[in-house]
């Protein structure tokens, strides 16, 4: 078979796996060595496509806690780099960890579908989570965790910018908004971090186990989108 017929066959296999971009070690390296060369000098040209790429790179090879010897793949981010609303979800569940996305589980497919619901599409919000790579058992996140994977999602909200952030469940409203207060007495209340507005709603997840939590996921959905267009 000729090399491009065969590039081709590798591009549409990829594709279907849901692989949508693939940075070669040499890309890898450039794009590390510009972000040190930007952070040195307090300029530089990076794009947020390039940083968010980069720092991707830096996840796939961080190892400050124990899980990143466990995973299969790192769970940086999906969605676009001037996304107005970014979502925070807790870690990646099995499925996330198998395919290196976040949200593609079955908890990701009931988002997916009450972001359609509200009008929102998938490639035009950013989704991420507090951990980068899946804890074992799905167990909750540990706090030397959070600690070493707080930086990436500093940056990530730093880069993008968003207008809204809708925390994903407790453990993703608590970190945000620095608080321990229950998702009772969180969600629903006014909260704002600067410029951008923070709300709250239960993870999807738990709408799998108790369905009364879909609705009030879609009236916050509801309200996150009404914030960031009108």
């Amino acid at each position: 078979m000729p090399i491009k017929r065969k590039a081709r066959a590798l591009a549409e296999n990829l594709k279907a796996l849901g692989v949508k971009e693939i940075v070669t070690e040499m890309e890898a390296a450039a794009i590390i060595e510009r972000l040190r060369e930007a952070g040195a000098t307090g300029g530089g040209v990076m794009t947020p496509g390039e940083t968010l790429r980069g720092e991707a790179v830096i996840v796939e090879k961080c190892r400050k806690c124990d899980l990143g010897s466990q995973r299969t793949h790192s769970v940086y981010g999906d969605g676009t780099e001037c996304a107005d609303v970014l979502f925070v979800g807790e870690a990646p569940g099995a499925e996330e960890d198998r395919q290196g996305l976040p949200f593609v589980g079955r908890a990701g497919q009931l988002l997916n579908r009450l972001l359609e619901q509200v009008g929102l599409k998938r490639s035009e919000v950013y989704i991420c989570n507090l951990l980068k790579c899946r804890p074992a058992d799905n167990r909750d996140p540990l706090p030397e965790e959070l600690a070493a994977c707080r930086p990436y999602l500093d940056k990530q909200i730093a880069v993008i910018k968003p207008r809204i952030v809708v925390c994903l469940g407790l453990f993703a409203a608590q970190a945000i908004l620095n608080t321990k207060e229950s998702m009772g007495r969180l969600r629903g209340a006014q909260h704002k971090v600067g410029d951008t507005f923070i709300i709250p709603t239960y993870h999807t997840a738990a709408a799998l186990r108790f369905p009364s939590y879909k609705q009030q996921i879609y009236d916050d959905l509801c309200r996150a989108r009404d914030l960031a267009y009108g």
